[in-house]
């Protein structure tokens, strides 16, 4: 079974999968790995700039007070999101390729990190077709920080259970960005709490000890 890896923010270059060793992490073969990359997609200028300015501004004023003070604490990872949520294009870009790696390999394993989650969930409810294993790590959509805010970027028809086999999501009390998926369809047996900081290493080797039924 194919595995397909999503990166998170931080201007991964292709390789980075290797750089992981994601495959010695998962315990599976290197050839059974697909890196998707979209980093090439976020596009930087001055006007874009503004734009994630102006919105990170605009949903820091709309936040609890605790929200808006940890978003602008995190404002790098914020200022990435936002620029996937609010910069014309970029998301109908990144969507369509992604969907163009999911019609060649429908019955995938996705293990999507951070932004990468969000990217695979919005991919896989605006593309139905296929029956892919889908697994979120450090995602977002969870954050105690995050959830509110991100959850009304959302361009998906309705925020019911995506059409896939399985859907495990893996959190971190420590991890800002990460947490409890509440009302997208994730049941609660099926999430997993752990120890980690936002790094996609802890949280592959995690989900080969949680999952290993999977890697098998």
């Amino acid at each position: 079974m194919k595995i397909i890896l999503l990166h998170g923010i931080g201007n991964y270059n292709p390789g980075w999968s290797d750089t992981l060793k994601a495959d010695e992490l998962l315990g599976v073969s290197r050839e059974n790995i697909i890196e998707f990359n979209y980093e090439d997609l976020m596009e930087r200028n001055w006007v874009n700039t503004i734009l994630v300015v102006a919105a990170r501004a605009a949903a820091s004023y709309y936040a609890t007070p605790i929200a808006g003070f940890a978003a602008n604490y995190i404002q790098d990872y914020v200022d990435d999101i936002l620029t996937y949520f609010v910069v014309p294009g970029v998301r109908k870009k990144i969507l369509n390729r992604f969907a163009d790696v999911l019609q060649r390999n429908p019955d995938a394993i996705v293990i999507g990190f951070s932004l990468g989650s969000i990217v695979a969930y919005e991919t896989i409810k605006n593309f139905p077709g296929g029956n892919p294993v889908f697994i979120t790590a450090g995602c977002p959509l969870g954050s105690p920080v995050l959830e509110i805010l991100l959850k009304k970027f959302l361009k998906v028809k309705d925020k019911s259970r995506p059409v896939v086999k399985d859907w495990f999501n893996v959190y971190s009390k420590i991890d800002p960005i990460s947490g409890h998926i509440e009302g997208l369809g994730c049941e609660d047996k099926d999430q997993y709490k752990i120890k980690s900081i936002h790094r996609y290493e802890t949280y592959l080797k995690n989900i080969k000890a949680k999952l290993p039924e999977l890697f098998s």
